[in-house]
């Protein structure tokens, strides 16, 4: 979920703007986070996952029971507004998970596994509480994104530019696309971000790359829409109707994290390290103490 694009827009957002559409947004409780990191500077980390459940609207893309996050990525911005970082998590990535309570009040025992498996056995709250578990850094906020929400948002910024490197031909994505500089619309950019064993090496640390690519290209349409008010209602709607966030995160609160952004430039983006997992050739591990120097420098 591209938190640039949404820091991109808002500073040109007026308060009747966002007041009117800020109601849209869904909201979960952030009580079971137990035991957190200090809060050490007035910088602001949001997490922000795109998950592939295939509920309602979604039912689309699949028949998968459950949902997994597809895209994890923490978004560090300085208190000065310089210099925002997005680092992905690899799905893939096997962390320690810690007991969490499902919606209904069960409660998930603590164990080794998959960093997206969290979010499926207990929803956002225990993604955002294994994220600051296995990093060590507070996550002020967090929020979710789903795969239509995600298309609406992309369509409702006229779509995005970005180079594709080589054909490609995926059916389980909806992906066809021939290599060079195009326009994507929502559906094409989906794929592109869900794309994986049929593009590049077939890795989860391929496909973030596209994915990391295809934010970076968001956030730049966004930026040269900011002259639009009924492309920036569009978005703005379709955005509010597509997130769920932690009840300390609205509009209202973007707004003043896009203020004091402001124009300073592009949001870079880098991936946590990883290496083998000994147990498993299809999973990986954060790689020390390189992992652990690139989560110091968020907290």
């Amino acid at each position: 979920m591209p938190l640039g694009v949404l820091v991109a827009l808002l500073p040109v957002a007026g308060f009747g703007l966002y007041y009117q559409v800020d109601g849209n947004i869904r909201h979960v409780s952030a009580a079971d986070l137990g035991p957190r990191p200090a809060k050490l500077t007035r910088a602001q980390n949001i997490l922000v996952v795109g998950s592939d459940s295939r509920d309602g609207a979604n039912a689309a893309y699949g028949k998968d029971q459950g949902a997994r996050t597809d895209t994890m990525v923490l978004f560090h911005v300085p208190a000065d507004g310089k210099n925002v970082r997005g680092v992905s998590l690899p799905r893939d990535s096997m962390v320690q998970i810690p007991a969490c309570r499902t919606a209904g009040g069960a409660t998930v025992a603590a164990r080794t596994g998959q960093i997206n498996a969290a979010f499926n056995e207990a929803g956002l709250a225990c993604a955002w509480k294994t994220v600051e578990a296995d990093t060590g850094v507070r996550v002020d906020h967090a929020l979710q994104i789903d795969f239509t929400g995600f298309k609406s948002m992309v369509d409702a910024l006229g779509g995005v530019e970005l180079t594709v490197p080589a054909k490609i031909d995926d059916a389980k994505a909806k992906l066809h696309l021939n290599p060079g500089r195009q326009k994507l619309d929502g559906e094409q950019a989906l794929g592109y971000a869900r794309a994986r064993y049929s593009v590049g090496d077939g890795s989860d640390l391929g496909r973030i790359k596209r994915q990391q690519q295809l934010m970076t290209a968001m956030a730049d349409k966004a930026r040269g829409q900011l002259g639009n008010p009924a492309r920036l209602y569009s978005f703005l709607r379709a955005a509010s109707r597509s997130v769920t966030t932690d009840g300390g995160l609205g509009l209202k609160q973007m707004f003043d994290l896009a203020n004091g952004i402001g124009d300073t430039g592009k949001i870079s983006f880098t991936t946590v390290p990883v290496g083998p997992y000994p147990a498993d050739p299809n999973r990986v591990q954060w790689t020390q103490p390189a992992a652990g120097r690139l989560f110091q420098s968020l907290r």
